[in-house]
């Protein structure tokens, strides 16, 4: 192995082996700004907790709403995906997130936020601006 020259150790062969990679295979500063992110939001994202959700009562087809801590979901079907619209006590804007894509929307005088064409799938919700942030768990829309 290159940079190794005698036995060592776990970490020290875990560490030489990390140079190696770094230096001929690095990770793309994209991913990498992704990663920190998505890792910031999962910590530092203060959580809303599932109160209610009427899928386990309405008929199937039928809009659907999800009730958390701090926000009221509204979910009905818009051609090939969902159409969310929300109440948020807090924040100033609602991101609505899905595996490979995000809609940022900003909540009206009265709190309500409109997103178009979500993937079926699952999302998640987070509430931004006005302190820290506050999201949803991973959901199936």
């Amino acid at each position: 192995m290159i940079g190794v020259e005698r036995a060592c150790g776990d970490r020290a062969l875990l560490d030489a082996l990390a140079a190696v990679v770094d230096r001929f295979d690095p990770m793309p500063r994209r991913v990498a700004v992704r990663a920190r992110a998505a890792l910031r939001e999962r910590t530092e994202a203060l959580p809303l907790r599932l109160l209610s959700d009427s899928v386990l009562v309405d008929p199937p087809g039928g809009s659907r709403r999800v009730t958390f801590s701090g926000l009221d979901l509204r979910l009905a079907r818009d051609g090939g995906g969902v159409r969310v619209s929300g109440s948020a006590r807090v924040g100033a804007f609602a991101v609505v997130r899905w595996p490979g894509g995000s809609v940022t929307s900003a909540l009206d005088a009265a709190g309500w936020f409109y997103v178009e064409r979500v993937p079926f799938g699952p999302v998640r919700c987070v509430l931004r601006g006005g302190g820290p942030d506050h999201a949803t768990p991973w959901f199936v829309a």
